[in-house]
């Protein structure tokens, strides 16, 4: 199954970077070929489904910019495994799309005479991408408080919860704060709300990163969301984009 969306509409992550105002198309497409394993005195040709992954391409614009599109294609993807996420409804809440672990296979860069510098990447996952939620974007969070709740389903035993926090910059701002966050579920109106996923503190001193963290299935809930922690003497804001998927097996 291949997926082509316009680079308008589609934000696209990888770790803690986003690259979405540099693109002009995203692919994205799935594959579970059936492999060949016929044996010499089988009648007929045998197959079984083979493994899932993904493969996903950017065709994006070159940026000589230190810290920009280009420089971080070239100077960091090709030595590195990478958190890539897909969202075709663009940065915002509530938005679904897809998260996977990835390897860069090729970045050319592609000119004709006369016309735009591109730089093309693609990105190859041996594993399942897991389809995520948006759960909160906030460029500039400061206070504590809850995420807007959604419905995204139940987690079966043998699934794995799948969060992924970006930091997309340093802290702005001045003096000393820590911003906690965890990802809750509960049935509709969080009556009762319970941690599932808990992320590294941010503080003043933290710089653009990212993080991911699994959890066992089941859970029984069906609603998500996350929620904020801000302590501490000062102004200092961070932002963030969350995301939660379940990974099926």
């Amino acid at each position: 199954m291949c997926a082509r969306l316009s680079a308008k509409s589609v934000a696209h992550l990888v770790d803690e970077f986003n690259f979405s105002g540099f693109s002009n198309q995203a692919t994205l497409e799935f594959s579970n070929n059936m492999q060949d394993v016929t044996a010499f005195a089988d009648t007929d040709e045998t197959f079984v489904e083979g493994k899932p992954g993904f493969t996903f391409n950017v065709q994006g614009l070159l940026d000589l910019i230190a810290g920009g599109y280009d420089a971080e294609m070239f100077l960091d993807l090709t030595v590195a495994a990478r958190k890539v996420g897909i969202y075709p409804g663009g940065l915002a809440d509530g938005n679904f799309g897809y998260e996977g672990d990835t390897l860069i296979t090729e970045s050319p860069r592609v000119a004709e005479v006369g016309g735009a510098a591109a730089l093309n990447v693609t990105w190859r996952g041996n594993t399942p991408a897991v389809r995520s939620v948006m759960l909160d974007v906030d460029t500039a969070r400061g206070t504590s408080g809850n995420g807007t709740s959604y419905e995204y389903g139940a987690a079966l035993a043998a699934d794995t919860i799948v969060g992924t926090l970006r930091l997309l910059a340093a802290p702005a701002g001045a003096g000393n704060n820590t911003l906690d966050i965890i990802i809750q579920s509960d049935t509709t109106g969080f009556p009762s709300p319970t941690t599932r996923l808990t992320f590294a503190q941010l503080t003043q001193a933290s710089v653009a990163t990212f993080e991911v963290v699994t959890a066992a299935g089941a859970v029984t809930d069906t609603f998500w969301r996350v929620n904020y922690v801000y302590a501490g003497v000062g102004s200092r804001t961070f932002s963030v984009v969350i995301t939660f998927g379940i990974k099926k097996t």
